[in-house]
């Protein structure tokens, strides 16, 4: 039996949810992360400023994006860059689920260089995600933006969910480890899984917005739901 464009319709909407999952939620889960990562870092408490000046060096990839866009005008198309945002992502997740807590010595110190290359390239492509995913909507009727902005908004919570199963926010206790100085040090609960796990599980989510991203691409679902505008929409 033929899907009716009502329900295609609806498939879409949820599918375009789907996709959008994978604009920033490896970078919100990585910071969600972070108390537990610096345990087991060199950086320690540096960790989240060297994180955070990582990803603003990213932030020069959009200017290559727009300035690409400028220069094929009509001959851009931002299918290419989906497939790579996407697959990086993948990538990069699961990378630092195998290998966050690799060091090299860098620089006469000991620095984490696998999840410093990875958090780099998620940042590349998170980055310049929100340019490339609202040209990919301009393919849609405007009424499928509201899709992609809760997608996005998304992208915040699921981390915050994993977390909270993982119990990453788990009580700190101090112990006395000295009798002598009477100097304390904290304890640190254990979280119900590991670092790694969180990120296969983000990989995991990153991949089912590649496979919702393969079905509104390769299949006739756009066309039944008749998602498609018949003359290109202003979005502003």
């Amino acid at each position: 039996k033929r899907l009716s464009s009502s329900c295609a319709s609806k498939c879409v909407y949820g599918l375009i949810i789907i996709l959008n999952l994978s604009t920033w939620i490896d970078l919100n889960g990585l910071f969600i992360e972070l108390p537990l990562m610096v345990q087991a870092t060199p950086e320690k408490w540096t960790l989240p400023s060297t994180m955070s000046l990582v990803i603003s060096l990213a932030n020069i990839f959009p200017l290559t994006i727009i300035a690409l866009k400028c220069w094929l005008g009509s001959r851009f198309t931002e299918i290419p860059f989906m497939y790579i945002i996407i697959g990086v992502g993948i990538i990069a997740c699961t990378a630092i689920g195998v290998g966050w807590k690799i060091t090299m010595f860098v620089f006469n110190a000991e620095r984490s260089i696998c999840l410093i290359i990875a958090v780099f390239s998620l940042a590349i492509l998170d980055c310049s995600s929100s340019l490339v995913f609202l040209d990919y909507m301009k393919r849609f009727h405007t009424s499928f933006l509201t899709a992609m902005f809760f997608g996005e908004s998304l992208t915040a919570t699921m981390p915050t969910f994993l977390a909270l199963l993982q119990g990453v926010g788990g009580e700190i206790t101090c112990t006395r480890n000295n009798s002598v100085t009477n100097l304390f040090e904290p304890v640190y609960s254990e979280p119900r899984f590991s670092v790694s796990i969180f990120f296969f599980l983000l990989s995991g989510i990153i991949t089912c917005s590649f496979i919702a991203f393969v079905i509104l691409r390769w299949t006739l679902l756009v066309y039944i739901a008749n998602a498609e505008p018949k003359v290109r929409e202003s979005y502003f």
